[in-house]
């Protein structure tokens, strides 16, 4: 982590706990979200698909992180890998394709060739390197730290990070863990789609239980909050019931179908993890929810769903349906337009923070107030390395000369 920097509030700030603002131009400014690179995504590990994207030895799939190029491949040995997909000859994509199977991974530009583990096995015309000084063990696909617990894939550009397991912790891990240790699961549905906003806006969201009852009234008449719980490294777990008496009839057979194994009618749960995924129960499905930061206002929303394997066409539909009602729509309809008037709002000049004040501070309690939203500031200034939700006089010609 950074080491802190003392310095001096702004002199625009509010007369309150510093902890309890947030400086509007950390969604929108270039120079910001450069540093978030540099000091959370390419510091922390980072949500990058579910193992059943990969099944079998030679399965793969490729996505982007902050402009990096990845492959994800489960390899002969069952070992599920990531690679930059660059080719080491002139540094073209590997794979083109989003996923696939293949033997081995044959470079499309010049047709090298590595291995599933990422070994450079075949060069055309290998011979024209003899006295070069090239050594074709030497230059492998590079690799990524790639790690896979209970099914879920991620991946970290830090050598120097701690393990995935360490990072989750063991409150996150055994919430996890009912229901995906008990049962082999596999992705059943995907949609990614653009919004035009700051990737901090959904991050909050999902932890802002204040905003639930004004903007979801379904959920204000069917989804009656339980306890939430705040961890180390900025996770946190909410729970959440269901209340039949705010559910159609017809609806609530079907959200009961199919409850997923150690999992009662009505259990659930939003696990949010830093800096940007969440990963929901609703009884009979799991919702993976991930974004890709694409610039200061724009992201690109990742939603997986998963079932198990084996499921019948019935099942899945099932599934679907639940995920439908209590996240897909939730989010597209009545976050959606949240998320861009949020957005679309911080860009007053005039109006330099936002208020995140409700609440006492607490690591428990039932829906929470801005406290949640406070502990996840608290670990974006940890790993940016500030002491106020501000960048102030940190980058060089100073945030404040632009207002």
């Amino acid at each position: 982590m950074n080491t802190i920097a003392t310095r001096a509030l702004p002199a625009w700030a509010p007369k309150i706990d510093p902890a309890r603002w947030v400086d509007n131009r950390l969604y929108t400014d270039p120079r910001v979200f450069a540093l978030e690179n540099e000091r959370i995504f390419m510091k922390t590990w980072l949500f990058a698909g579910h193992e059943s994207e990969a099944r079998n030895p030679g399965d793969y799939f490729t996505t982007t992180l902050l402009e990096q190029p990845l492959l994800v491949a489960r390899g002969a040995d069952n070992v599920v890998r990531a690679f930059y997909n660059t080719c080491r000859h002139r540094g073209s994509r590997v794979l083109l394709e989003a996923c696939g199977h293949a033997a081995a991974f044959r470079c499309p530009y010049h047709n090298w060739v590595y291995d599933l583990s990422g070994n450079l096995i075949g060069i055309p015309g290998e011979e024209a390197y003899d006295g070069s000084g090239f050594v074709k063990e030497e230059n492998p696909l590079v690799g990524v730290r790639c790690e896979v617990e209970l099914g879920l894939v991620f991946v970290c550009f830090d050598e120097h990070a701690p393990s995935l397991r360490d990072y989750l912790g063991p409150k996150i891990f055994a919430t996890l863990s009912t229901p995906l240790a008990n049962a082999r699961f596999e992705l059943v549905k995907y949609k990614g789609y653009d919004l035009p906003v700051n990737w901090k806006v959904f991050a909050e969201n999902a932890r802002d239980g204040y905003h639930v009852p004004f903007v979801h009234p379904f959920f204000r008449k069917a989804s009656p909050p339980g306890p939430y719980f705040l961890y180390d490294n900025g996770h946190a777990v909410q729970h959440l019931g269901m209340d039949p008496a705010g559910i159609e009839p017809q609806l609530w057979e079907r959200l009961q179908e199919y409850t997923l194994p150690g999992v009662e009618t009505g259990d659930g749960y939003i696990v949010t993890l830093f800096p940007d995924a969440t990963i929901t129960l609703r009884s009979n499905v799991i919702s993976i929810d991930s974004q890709r930061a694409l610039g200061p206002k724009q992201v690109h929303m990742e939603s997986r769903v998963l079932g198990l394997v084996g499921d019948t066409e019935a099942m899945r539909a099932v599934r679907e349906l639940g995920h439908a009602t209590w996240f897909l729509n939730p989010v597209e309809l009545e976050d959606g337009p949240i998320f861009i008037g949020q957005q679309q709002g911080v860009e007053a000049k005039g109006v330099r923070y936002s208020v995140i004040a409700r609440g006492a501070d607490a690591t428990t309690g039932t829906r929470g107030d801005d406290n949640r939203l406070r502990q996840w500031w608290a670990a974006w200034r940890q790993a940016m390395g500030v002491e106020i939700n501000s960048l102030d006089g940190e980058l060089g010609v100073g945030l404040d000369a632009d207002r």
